[in-house]
């Protein structure tokens, strides 16, 4: 599939998205099922959830119709289809009904254990050019990875624009590798993924008019946990460069959770203490928050990535410095929040 027809088919997913997200929008509105802001929201007024149905939907015509074009295996097919609807309904679930903790824990270490099974686990993992067997140990490693990325994707979606920047910003870069290394069908998967994510977007902007909602942040991340495995696997793209460009949210999550941790404070329970937060707490705007967001990964996470995708004996280095460099940002954001806040 040449640029052009693929130019074409990133237009129709951006339509589709669009019109989808306005229909969603307008049945929560008549439906009253809105977000209510909390002491810990970053939104004052109430507003419209679960528009990444507009963005799951096409992901999964996408994969079924790739599918049955006989353009991807049956065992990526089953492996995202099924973690995708057990992961995506649980979410739409909790954005109506608020589900517990629980709850949706177990459903995401069900969802995980059945998507790995069908992708064979993380088998193996790749650093610098060596391969390192995992054995039956990859299954829990893959398990955890999974579930901690659909939470903490789930974390990362506070503010207008943010998570859907990232989701953008990381399936573009994978598009480009996976087009260029003709792996034509998984582009598409990739191209889906950030068109129908612009299309949201386009609501989500600040102000947004709809939120994603669990429904999209936590099958998102689940998604990209998947993919990661799966070209690991497969020898595609390392699972080192989907570290790296995930970056961003992996590492003002796990920092802040242990901070959480080391304060004796209850880390489990919902907050607003994310470094992103704290820059909107210090009168950083939701739009400007999702600008530094894209400038951060087009000028600091692609080339990276790029560096280790290309370079795989550098590959380690380039996982290192990434998070060191996101932990000096994380380090930067805390030390202006506490002066602003004394």
């Amino acid at each position: 599939m040449n640029i052009l027809n693929l130019l074409i088919l990133s237009i129709v997913f951006i339509i589709i998205s669009v019109i989808t997200t306005s229909f969603i929008r307008d049945f929560s509105i008549k439906k009253n099922l809105l977000d209510i802001p909390n002491n810990r929201s970053s939104h004052t007024v109430p507003k419209p959830k679960g528009g990444g149905i507009a963005i799951i939907i096409p992901f999964l015509i996408t994969i079924l119709v790739l599918f049955f074009c006989e353009m991807i295996d049956v065992a990526i097919t089953k492996s995202l289809i099924t973690g995708l609807i057990f992961v995506a309904l649980v979410g739409l679930v909790d954005d109506y009904k608020n589900l517990s903790a629980t709850v949706r824990m177990i459903v995401y270490l069900i969802s995980a254990w059945i998507s790995l099974y069908f992708i064979g686990g993380l088998k193996s993992i790749s650093i610098n050019e060596y391969s390192y067997y995992l054995g039956n140990i990859g299954y829990y490693l893959g398990i955890l990875f999974l579930v901690w990325l659909i939470n903490l994707y789930n974390f990362m979606d506070g503010t207008d624009g943010f998570a859907g920047v990232q989701t953008i910003c990381v399936s573009v870069f994978c598009f480009f590798l996976l087009y260029l290394s003709n792996n034509t069908s998984l582009s598409i998967i990739m191209l889906c993924l950030a068109s129908s994510s612009i299309g949201f977007l386009y609501w989500n902007w600040a102000p947004a008019k709809i939120f994603m909602g669990d429904v999209g942040s936590c099958t998102i991340g689940f998604l990209f946990g998947v993919f990661s495995i799966y070209t690991e696997n497969e020898g595609v793209i390392s699972i080192i460069v989907w570290t790296i460009l995930l970056a961003p949210f992996i590492g003002d999550t796990t920092l802040t959770l242990i901070k959480r941790i080391s304060n004796n404070e209850k880390w489990y329970r919902a907050h607003n203490t994310h470094a992103y937060q704290k820059l909107h707490q210090c009168g950083v705007s939701h739009d400007e928050l999702a600008l530094k967001l894209f400038l951060v990964n087009i000028l600091l996470i692609w080339p990276l990535a790029y560096f280790a995708h290309t370079y795989q004996n550098y590959s380690l280095f380039m996982l290192i410095l990434s998070y060191i460099l996101m932990a000096a940002i994380w380090l930067l954001i805390q030390v202006k929040h506490k002066e602003i806040t004394q």
